[in-house]
């Protein structure tokens, strides 16, 4: 129900600047918002289980930019590591998949907010040095439920325009 809220006020501010074609304009929060859908995301990663959570996008147009960040949790035998990572990269839209995602992305943060894994700091010490180094791409937005909505149209072309995501039909 949430997914189709965000998609219908999403729909709602389409701007119509020609017959045959429109865009939507999505903002930070309406894509933190479809982001949060998919959240809490859950994996393992070397004996730790891992939680990412509350996902915050922060979009920088003029630079072509976008930033998401997020909540760490990382749990190994009751012990807990709580911490907040930036990643930021450039945007895509890969039409084979009919997604959007981020390329080139990069940690640019990683705080620590609370720690009690006892002999941490090797494992801190090896996501520090991740800072600034390429992650794999991240999917960001499935267009496909835009698509569910709006049958037969594929985007053109996405783009950042200020604080929000532009998607031209």
């Amino acid at each position: 129900m949430k997914t189709f809220l965000v998609l219908l006020f999403c729909l709602l501010n389409v701007v119509m600047p020609k017959a045959s074609a429109f865009e939507v304009t999505l903002t930070e929060q309406q894509v933190s918002d479809m982001l949060q859908i998919r959240f809490p995301v859950r994996q393992s990663y070397q004996g730790f289980d891992i939680t990412f959570s509350d996902p915050k996008v922060n979009i920088e147009g003029a630079i072509n930019n976008i930033k998401v960040k997020s909540v760490i949790l990382a749990q190994q035998n009751g012990q807990k590591l709580r911490a907040i990572a930036s990643v930021q990269g450039q945007i895509n839209y890969n039409q084979k998949e009919q997604v959007i995602e981020i390329i080139k992305p990069s940690l640019v943060e990683f705080t620590i907010l609370d720690n009690s894994i006892a002999q941490s700091e090797q494992t801190i010490n090896t996501l520090k040095q991740a800072i600034g180094q390429q992650l794999p791409m991240i999917f960001l937005l499935d267009m496909k439920q835009i698509g569910q909505l709006l049958p037969g149209l594929q985007p053109k072309n996405i783009a950042l325009r200020g604080s929000n995501i532009v998607i031209n039909f």
